[in-house]
């Protein structure tokens, strides 16, 4: 019986024996299982799925939201618990949900208070029960009616300090005439205003301090609506209080307390041996001397004589925090009492009230030595890497890092292949831009790492063997919205080849390959940036964004076009009788997480990447080339086994071939939970490479009227382990349109599907995308 047809009866069998198991077993005579539940309303604007979580009972989770697979699998047990597989079964798997009319009644409840907080105070919210054997339907219908809207909205604030910041405010006001009176609105621009009060000065200030009054007696379903800031309520006794005016609060002193442990600072006779000197406009106490006052000063956003500030003490906070050098870190702030520093000349209402600033952190190890043994999956190659890494968190008592890492690998212990890599890698970073020229002011109001570091390649393969040393500078940072960049300002490879084989170097004969297989010099310059509103989406619909730029070759060029250097007989420059790449290179990749319930997601991705050699340059380097297939590519191929294009590499596995200057990929993957740690998803990837010049592949170079009839599609199913800070995963990918084949075998769906040559298993680390 051919293959495809063994797998087709398999799932056939396993899809029936699933559907046979009766989810009703648990359920009790005269009870119902909650088999679905769905909302119906009027209105285009209120979705009812959106509104699912306000119901007091769901039905059970379903596989893919069709299949009942974990209330399954609970009703595969027997009755006896005291067998283990029973009680195994009951405990991966998920119990009936039993139809309750009372927690019907009380989700409608629920929907009416979640509309009428939403201005639909006359909203009917009724249920229908649809009973069928021994399950239960229940969809819930809305009749919103007419809305409550907002006709005027005012301020009424007796502070003239306060009064005068929100009207400077009113232009980010989130809350307009004419729109729904919904009060999630109105509490979120309740903290909206008190996060920018205490952002000026209010110290005290707290969103209780913020109400509304609403009027809607006119009877036309509008809502006059009224701002109250409300005095400050200080506590002067026991049940006892006080209103006053808020104030705003400035900034005295700033003290650095850097002590061994937080509990010194409780022991009066070290706190009076601390040693105390003076930085700039700032105090530092301290009996060890882990770390410079100016990285303190450079990482501390809070400044003497400034109003408070919650947003500056929450840069400080994750600055400070991000030198990883602290094991306790704690700012403090004290209303300074003392009557004589505030200025007895000025009215009460424009007096700020002083505080002090006490800033306290203890050292965290510096230090630590790692020794991992590990198994490795590089895109199909098996094997295994020893690896041994030291690092300093301080080495300069700034902040700054070392690291230094050892590597070695074989990468084809179970394949036939002899692949070997050792490598070795130094890097120093610098907890700020680290440039000559620039002030020190600005290198504290723009924070970033700076990264310096040298690494060596030392590659072994059955045709080649391959030298890489490199050196390079570069700068990350983040942006207080969460937008990563990062500038390499220059990298330096050297690229050296002791050793080509014969069947190589007959392989690539004469052919524009051949120059990624020589010695070479790449001198480049990139930026990329990265975005994800996951942070702000939390079990929610999210998407990640990134898109790099990288140029090489162009300062080189420059210099030898002036100083007239020698070439090669191919016309490019050399450096030292070595050529050097020339390109530019774009690529971009995009990602959407649809959620749509807290087990079943859809993920979409479309990557996209070129890069264009050019004058010193006739192809890219073989270290920028794409290569089609593998475990984050289309999974239907093995890594570098698909593409250029149409080409058909004769059965054989032909890498230096498999490779181009252009990417294309397009990937949707249904992802759904099953039991404890175990996912499963299904998935459909399309995409290819291209080269742009004609490099021997026949049917490889891109062309407008040809690309798209040579763009591979597959489809497949994959499990995975998901240990929250990681991701196991096993892919399964199978072809559906081989653009390599022959015209009329493209589609693999006949009597020649071969597993052996149609599919591909892919094991690795993290989601593909």
């Amino acid at each position: 019986m051919p293959t495809k047809k063994v797998l087709t009866y398999t799932c056939l069998i396993l899809t029936i024996f699933l559907s046979a198991c009766s989810t009703t077993k648990y359920v009790p005579e005269g009870q119902y299982l909650l088999n679905k539940v769905s909302i119906k309303t009027d209105k285009k604007d209120l979705k009812g799925v959106n509104m699912l979580t306000y119901l007091r009972q769901r039905p059970n989770t379903k596989l893919f939201d069709f299949i009942p697979f974990n209330v399954a699998l609970y009703s595969l047990s027997g009755r006896d618990t005291t067998q283990w597989i029973n009680r195994f079964l009951q405990k991966i798997g998920d119990a009936p949900v039993i139809y309750d009319p009372a927690l019907t009644s009380t989700s409608e409840k629920e929907l009416k208070k979640h509309l009428a907080n939403k201005g639909y105070e006359n909203a009917f919210v009724s249920s229908n029960a649809t009973f069928k054997k021994k399950k239960v339907s229940v969809e819930y219908i809305i009749k919103a009616n007419e809305p409550y809207r907002i006709r005027n909205f005012k301020y009424r604030i007796n502070n003239p300090e306060i009064k005068e910041l929100i009207y400077k405010d009113s232009v980010n006001r989130t809350i307009h005439s004419g729109e729904l009176f919904d009060t999630d609105a109105l509490e979120a621009e309740r903290g909206r205003l008190s996060e920018y009060l205490k952002n000026n000065g209010y110290y005290y200030f707290d969103k209780e301090y913020i109400g509304f009054i609403a009027d809607s007696s006119l009877n036309t379903h509008q809502v006059d609506l009224l701002m109250v800031v409300r005095p400050l309520r200080k506590v002067v006794g026991k049940d006892t209080y006080k209103s006053e005016e808020h104030k705003t609060y400035r900034i005295r002193n700033i003290n650095y307390y850097t002590v061994n442990e937080p509990t010194d600072l409780l022991n009066d006779s070290i706190l009076q041996s601390l040693e105390s000197i003076k930085y700039k406009d700032r105090f530092v106490y301290s009996n060890i001397k882990f770390i410079r006052p100016s990285a303190l000063y450079n990482k501390t956003y809070i400044d003497p004589d400034s109003l408070y500030s919650a947003k500056a003490v929450d840069q400080t906070y994750a600055k400070l925090s991000a030198l990883n050098v602290f094991k306790y870190l704690d700012i403090s702030f004290s209303e300074v009492l003392d009557s004589s520093v505030i200025d007895s000349t000025a009215s009460d209402s424009l007096k700020d009230m002083m505080m002090d600033c006490d800033i306290v952190v203890t050292p965290d190890k510096s230090q630590s030595f790692s020794f991992e043994v590990e198994g490795i999956n590089n895109e199909g190659d098996f094997g295994i890497a020893g690896k041994f890494g030291y690092k300093h968190n301080n080495i300069f008592r700034g902040g700054e890092s070392l690291k230094f890492q050892l590597r070695g690998a074989n990468e084809s212990i179970i394949g036939t292949r002899s692949i070997w890599d050792i490598s070795t890698e130094i890097g120093l970073s610098f907890p700020n831009f680290f440039f000559p020229f620039l002030k020190k002011d600005f290198i504290r109001n723009n924070p970033a790492n700076t990264d310096v570091y040298a690494n060596f390649s030392y590659q072994i393969r059955r045709d080649y063997s391959r030298i890489i040393a490199g050196t390079g500078m570069r700068y990350r940072w983040q942006t207080p919205k969460r937008v990563n960049h990062q500038v390499d300002l220059i990298d330096f490879n050297y690229v050296y080849l002791p050793f080509i084989s014969d069947s190589l170097s007959k392989t690539i004969g004469s052919s524009l390959l051949k120059y990624s297989y020589e010695d070479h010099l790449i001198m480049r310059t990139g930026y990329s940036i990265s975005y994800s509103n996951q942070h702000l989406q939390k079990n929610r619909s999210a998407f990640s964004v990134r898109g790099a730029f990288e140029i090489g070759g162009n300062l080189l060029y420059g210099i030898c076009a002036a100083a007239n250097a020698s070439k090669d007989s191919t016309g490019a420059f050399l450096v030292g009788n070595i050529p050097f790449a020339q390109y530019v290179k774009v690529d971009g990749d995009f990602t959407y997480n649809l959620r749509v319930d807290s087990k079943n997601s859809i993920a979409y991705h479309i990557g996209l990447g070129i890069g264009v050699p050019y004058l010193n340059s006739s192809i890219l380097p073989f270290e920028k080339r794409y290569y089609g297939g593998g475990g984050n590519s289309v999974r239907g191929w093995s890594a570098r086994t698909l593409g250029p294009g149409a080409y058909n590499p004769g059965g054989t596995i032909d890498y230096m071939k498999q490779s181009g200057d252009i990417n294309l990929n397009l990937n949707m993957e249904y992802r759904t939970k099953l039991v404890w740690m175990l996912e499963l998803a299904l998935f459909i990837d399309a995409g290819n490479i291209w080269t742009l010049a004609d490099e021997g592949q026949a049917g490889g170079q891109f062309k407008w009227n040809k690309f798209y009839e040579q763009i591979a599609l597959g489809y497949g199913i994959g499990l995975r382990l998901n240990f929250e800070y990681f991701v196991i995963r096993l892919d399964w990918g199978i072809k559906a349109f081989d653009p390599g084949r022959a015209a009329g075998q493209n589609w693999r769906f006949d009597n020649t599907w071969d597993i052996t040559k149609d599919t591909a298993l892919h094991f690795a680390v993290g989601y593909p995308f």
